[in-house]
């Protein structure tokens, strides 16, 4: 059976970051938060980013959609400098998403 995806749009707030920055950040936060059996359980994925507006695209699995999202709320400071990384939209089509 398929496993249902649902895909999170987010916005850095507090530093600029470049692409790989912002997949450290994310990664460093899931991993810190769900340790490494909850990370693979959540399956989080970064999708894709735009740097102009500093946001990002994020796929996890839906049954582990909270801790997943309380994760990377819990991502305050990136690089020794204080960041914010705000959930904007979610839904389970990356069309609804990202438009």
């Amino acid at each position: 059976m398929r496993e249902k995806k649902r895909y999170l749009l987010y916005a850095i707030e507090g530093q600029q970051l470049d692409e790989r920055s912002a997949r450290l950040a994310v990664r460093n936060a899931v991993y810190a938060f769900l340790g490494e059996k909850g990370a693979s359980e959540a399956n989080a994925k970064f999708m894709e980013f735009n740097a102009g507006k500093q946001l990002f695209l994020l796929r996890c699995s839906l049954g582990s959609l909270e801790s997943t999202i309380a994760s990377i709320a819990l991502q305050t400071v990136f690089n020794a400098r204080p960041i914010a990384l705000r959930l904007e939209k979610m839904s389970g089509s990356v069309k609804h998403v990202w438009s």
